[in-house]
């Protein structure tokens, strides 16, 4: 054995007995003798029994769904008391109640669940899943934290009911191939309901007519990618003033190319042709913003598999100077930002970039640092670029889908926050001149997570920049906890990847120390609002502001929705989820 391989199983080995992460939600407690098999076994029963609950939910006969070791019962559950919620949002409503005693009969039951329904006039969709294994215990009970929601309409406007439950459940035959409920109780619930026309779509009269297509090279039969994954990333949107009239135009990319839309007293006109763009292929991130110094908008466009391209504002027209702009053929750019880091005054370029598909996979799908080095362009000159990449120390290595800019400590200089998939996000501080030093862990702005997006703004009006991250909130969270991540690292340590991954295995233990284990749970907890305090750190209060909903976050933003002084907050949410599956 090489002396690499000594040293990881060292480690790991210490990691193996390393106490569990002390994190919102305590890790699964197995009974003495309750194997991590036993744990990813039982969570899958207990999914595959709340499919015929959830069907027979939805036809309006839930006890049907129980199965018969369930007793029936004679008396229903206790009055659920809608208490409202102040909130200040237009006619949006919102009300919630509190913990209630566990029902542990058929009728009770079902008479919990049709109480949380009955402020909707009907259901038009259920979501149940599990949310957490709590507990195993060696007789087989299992404690679960389940995860109920209902979508529907009431007489003032479409509602949300979203609600966390408590339950009991046990195996119905001598095999635990089968599970059923024996309890469940309320955590808590909260009923969100509005008008539902806080906006209204207008693209289509305000003649936006445009598409998203992924990248035709990519598709199957195509093998030209290892991490197929990759081939959804189908673009993005900006916007900037691109003709100087005062009204921010349109630039739409997807995987065949790009499309400008001028923003005109009329509409929206499409005029990427006429502009010069229409022979731009396979664009990924368009930046619109004066690099020169002109007072016109130039435009820099990604690639992830490409030459990245500059092009130059000339009034009506862009005009390619790619060539002679010192931009290197950077594959793998997912996202870019525009700022005067250095302090000279002129615009530079930083471009955050994902792995290379067509040959690589993330090293490991809840933490990795196998990305394409970022990019750190210092203008010198007009439309003209100088790679400090290495030496600025802002080359991450981390998948980096997100990034946000701005004086984040109040220093005078810009800095960077990234939002890295499958793996840690990282807070760049710039010390000056465009050098940049990883400050994640003396900022408490640790956030490992797949994350998608980073946004910056003072969300409670202290002066002091706040951080957004959107990520993923997943129905496989229940998977990932430790006692399925230590079985994992094990398998890796036995393997011959082990070499390959010590560097990897010492950044992990570096930053999440003794909760090494709970990467899994900290990946898919959903997203972050990271909130400065005045010492320059930041608190996660992710949960107590209800900021961290579930499901597939990627673009996020903070604004002013209701004009009320305060920012908000709009995430854009979208992935597949199994209907009847294990969600894994």
């Amino acid at each position: 054995m090489t002396r690499a391989g000594p040293i990881l199983v060292a480690l790991l080995v210490a990691l193996l007995g390393a106490p569990a992460l002390s994190l919102a939600a305590e890790p699964p407690q197995l009974e003495e003798g309750v194997s991590a098999e036993a744990y990813a076994k039982t969570g899958r029963a207990v999914l595959a029994g709340l499919n015929p609950l959830k069907k027979a939910f939805k036809q309006g006969h839930a006890e049907r769904g129980l199965h018969p070791s369930v007793p029936a019962g004679e008396s229903g559950p206790p009055e659920l008391r809608w208490q409202p919620r102040a909130i200040n949002l237009g006619a949006l409503r919102v009300e919630e109640v509190t913990a209630l005693p566990d029902a542990e009969t058929r009728r009770e039951i079902a008479g919990l669940l049709a109480q949380l329904a009955a402020p909707l006039e009907h259901v038009d969709d259920v979501e149940l899943k599990v949310d957490l294994l709590e507990r195993l215990e060696a007789d087989g009970t299992a404690t679960v934290r389940l995860r109920f929601v209902l979508y529907g309409p009431t007489a003032a406007g479409p509602a949300v009911m979203r609600s966390s439950l408590r339950s009991r459940w046990r195996p119905t035959s001598a095999a635990r191939e089968a599970w059923a409920p024996v309890s469940l109780g309320l955590r808590w619930a909260r009923l969100v309901v509005g008008p539902g026309n806080l906006f209204r779509e207008v693209a289509r009269e305000r003649g936006l007519r445009h598409y998203g297509s992924p990248d035709p090279r990519f598709l199957p039969p195509s093998s030209a990618l290892r991490y197929q994954v990759i081939r959804h990333a189908i673009g993005g949107a900006s916007a900037a003033d691109v003709n100087g009239d005062g009204r921010d135009d349109l630039l739409l990319t997807k995987g065949e190319g790009l499309a400008l839309f001028l923003n005109l007293p009329e509409g929206f006109r499409e005029v990427t042709r006429q502009w010069g763009l229409a022979d731009v292929e396979h664009p990924n991130v368009a930046l619109a913003t004066d690099f020169d110094g002109d007072g016109d908008a130039d435009l820099f466009v990604g690639q992830f598999y490409g030459r990245n391209r500059l092009f130059e504002n000339r009034g009506g027209r862009f005009v390619d100077v790619t060539e002679g702009s010192g931009l290197a053929q950077d594959d793998m750019t997912a996202v870019a930002l525009a700022a005067d880091f250095d302090g000279d005054g002129a615009v530079d370029l930083y471009l955050g970039r994902f792995l290379d598909a067509r040959s690589e996979v993330p090293d490991t799908m809840l933490y990795t640092r196998n990305g394409a080095p970022n990019k750190l362009y210092l203008a010198r000159g007009p439309l003209r670029f100088r790679d400090v990449s290495a030496a600025s120390g802002a080359d991450d290595r981390g998948l980096t889908l997100g990034a946000a800019a701005g004086d984040i400590d109040g220093d005078g200089d810009v800095d960077i926050y990234l939002a890295n998939d499958f793996g840690r996000n990282v807070l760049l501080r710039n010390t000056g001149r465009g050098r940049f030093k990883d400050a994640t862990l003396e900022t408490d702005t640790l956030a490992v997570s797949a994350g998608m997006s980073a946004s910056l703004g003072d969300m409670d009006n202290d002066g002091l920049l706040d951080l957004y991250v959107s990520s993923i909130r997943s129905n496989q969270r229940w998977f990932s906890e430790d006692v399925n991540i230590r079985a994992y690292v094990l398998r890796i340590v036995r393997s011959g990847r082990r070499e390959r991954l010590q560097q990897l295995f010492w950044d992990l233990r570096r930053h999440m120390g003794e909760d090494w284990a709970r990467v899994g749970w900290a990946s898919l907890k959903g997203n972050y609002l990271l909130r400065q305090r005045p010492d320059g750190g930041f608190a996660d209060t992710s949960e107590e502001a209800n900021a961290d909903p579930p499901g597939w976050f990627w673009s996020s933003g903070f604004f002013d929705a209701d004009n009320d002084g305060l920012l908000d907050v709009l995430t854009v949410n979208g992935w597949i989820t199994g209907e009847l599956k294990d969600d894994l």
